[in-house]
């Protein structure tokens, strides 16, 4: 039998090479600088199969200790910022308050980012979303509750003949 350990990572802001998360080996364990009173501090979080574990450190140097159900968590966001150099990419587990964001991905090249979006949203269980341009968020798809939104299909496979007239009508003669 295997010994199972968690998956660690550091996303750093202004690294060009940037480790990934891998979305199916969970626990997986990311350490990120967050913003703090007195400027930044780096941030351990550990992302389970259904809560997060934040462990920050307070102003006294005391560890704090904060888990959240993955289900207080808004969705899996993507965010694409242009830079001079070209765009990049950064995967965010979104929570409505910003301190409770984790970073899951960030990237100079946006290879395979959909695939490591989706597979984020899937394992978590847990909606798209994405950010536009003007700093909306929002998902790509409609979704009713936790369906998609679809057009809706034709009842009947054969729509060709729906315009035309029945065929005993067209065999009638003029008596």
């Amino acid at each position: 039998m295997r010994r199972q350990t968690a998956g660690t990572a550091e996303v750093l802001k202004g690294e060009s090479c940037r480790a990934r998360l891998d979305p199916f080996e969970l626990p997986a364990r990311v350490t990120y600088r967050g913003a703090a009173r007195a400027g930044t501090a780096y941030h351990v979080a550990i992302i389970g199969q259904d809560s997060v574990m934040i462990r920050r450190e307070t102003n006294a140097g005391v560890p704090l200790y904060v888990t959240v159900p993955l289900s207080a968590y808004s969705g899996v966001l993507l965010t694409v910022h242009d830079a001079a150099h070209g765009p990049s990419v950064e995967l965010t587990l979104r929570h409505p308050n910003n301190d409770l964001d984790v970073p899951l991905f960030e990237a100079d090249d946006t290879d395979d980012v959909i695939a490591d979006w989706q597979a984020w949203s899937r394992t978590l269980a847990r909606p798209l979303l994405i950010r536009n341009s003007d700093g909306e968020i929002r998902e790509p798809r409609q979704r009713l509750g936790g369906l998609t939104v679809k057009p809706p299909a034709a009842r009947r496979a054969n729509r060709f003949f729906a315009e035309r007239r029945p065929r005993f009508l067209c065999e009638r003669r003029i008596g």
